[in-house]
């Protein structure tokens, strides 16, 4: 039996869009974004490319998609091997391999809280082209946790650092952002991921997605996500 983690378990179930709100808020959020055409986006932590996609086929924009796991860089690279303005580029988002002053936008959805924080935003702020736009769609915590339950959910889903609203805006502002404006706030239980699972499948993702489940009720009210939207 393999050993697999959370992340793991994203890119086995080959679940598109696990950040919060799914799809659906990505365009929301993106609704009335100036991003014109031929803009050059980054998609940072792009998972299998769903929204590097969305942002080629609704802006007409050119898209570097970043990507550090293997199993959902390989998806990526599967889903826009035919779009000559997606470019799916294996790094990490706590060293990109990019110049300074890149990007006209930056779009960042769960990838802050798997990583060093301050490295991560230091180059978004780094890549970020003067006056660009970076937008982030985070988990948050939105209620008071104890320090044992807040481990347990950190252990789980491989979360290295989480913050409540008013910690992720401070972070933005230590790294340089302005105009760090909240868009909205809801909880990530309220959306439904539709799974299709193979009769040959792991135990251990049998295993692993039942703990999801049961931690997903649990902490329904306790972490939630943050939209922000800041400037350089």
């Amino acid at each position: 039996m393999n050993s697999y983690n959370y992340l793991d378990l994203l890119s086995e179930l080959g679940i598109n869009s696990a950040h919060p709100g799914g799809m659906e808020r990505t365009s929301n959020m993106l609704a009335d974004e100036p991003i014109q055409k031929g803009m050059k986006v980054l998609d940072v932590g792009c998972g299998t490319g769903e929204t590097s996609l969305f942002l080629k086929n609704n802006y007409q924009c050119k898209v570097h998609a970043l990507e550090n796991h293997p199993v959902m860089l390989q998806k990526a690279k599967e889903r826009v091997k035919n779009e000559s303005d997606i470019e799916v580029i294996e790094g990490s988002i706590e060293n990109m391999p990019f110049s300074d002053h890149t990007y006209d936008y930056i779009i960042c959805e769960s990838v802050l809280v798997f990583v060093h924080v301050k490295k991560a935003l230091d180059e978004c702020f780094r890549v970020l082209k003067k006056n660009g736009t970076f937008i982030m769609n985070e988990m948050a915590i939105t209620n008071v946790l104890d320090e044992s339950s807040l481990n347990r959910f950190k252990e789980f889903y491989c979360v290295t650092e989480l913050n409540n609203k008013e910690q992720w805006k401070n972070k933005m502002l230590q790294a340089g952002f302005k105009r760090v404006e909240e868009m909205y706030v809801e909880s990530i239980t309220s959306e439904q991921v539709s799974i299709n699972l193979s009769p040959d499948i792991d135990p251990s993702i049998l295993e692993l997605l039942d703990q999801h489940q049961k931690l997903q009720q649990e902490f329904e009210r306790k972490i939630g996500h943050v939209i922000y939207s800041c400037c350089k």
